[in-house]
């Protein structure tokens, strides 16, 4: 009697242990402290825990990426108004050199953060600013004046869009 009792706690204890090993990494969380340790275990065997790090790990480098575009954008802004003194050809191939980078970070977040309204309607602006920068060349004085208050417009907008994504 002791031993088939014994063979059936056996059987169920085994059988709780397979079922419990059988979750996804999504039903894992690693920051629930109201999880129990059956379910702690299971999402450690398999694998559950480690897929949330990898995947955490491939959004901080995806971050780090951006921000890294972020400091080449503003590092072109800067040398864009510092070129005032330059050839109408070099501020022409250093704002070109601008809008490229500008428009591939654009893209960059716009795919990232479709669902995000705000930055989408601060992604729209951004293009609209850069698109009237484009249109309007600097060949006079006064055309590189304004050019120089709208780089820092720009300059402006891109930085509150950073700081809306949480970037530094």
């Amino acid at each position: 009697m002791f031993m088939k009792l014994l063979q059936a706690s056996s059987c169920l204890l085994a059988a709780a242990l397979l079922a419990g090993c059988a979750s996804t990494p999504r039903q894992c969380n690693s920051y629930n402290a109201n999880a129990s340790l059956l379910e702690k275990a299971s999402c450690d065997f398999s694998g559950g825990y480690s897929e949330q790090v990898r995947q955490q790990e491939q959004e901080l480098a995806q971050a780090r990426a951006e921000n890294e575009h972020f400091r080449q954008v503003y590092q072109q802004i800067a040398e864009q108004q510092a070129a005032t003194s330059l050839s109408l050809q070099e501020q022409q191939r250093k704002q070109a050199d601008l809008n490229r980078s500008l428009r591939g970070l654009l893209s960059q977040l716009q795919a990232r953060h479709a669902s995000k309204a705000e930055v989408q309607q601060q992604i729209i602006q951004l293009q609209q600013q850069m698109h009237s920068l484009e249109q309007s060349p600097a060949s006079s004085p006064a055309a590189v004046a304004t050019r120089q208050q709208e780089l820092r417009d720009l300059q402006r907008q891109v930085s509150r869009l950073q700081l809306s994504l949480g970037y530094e």
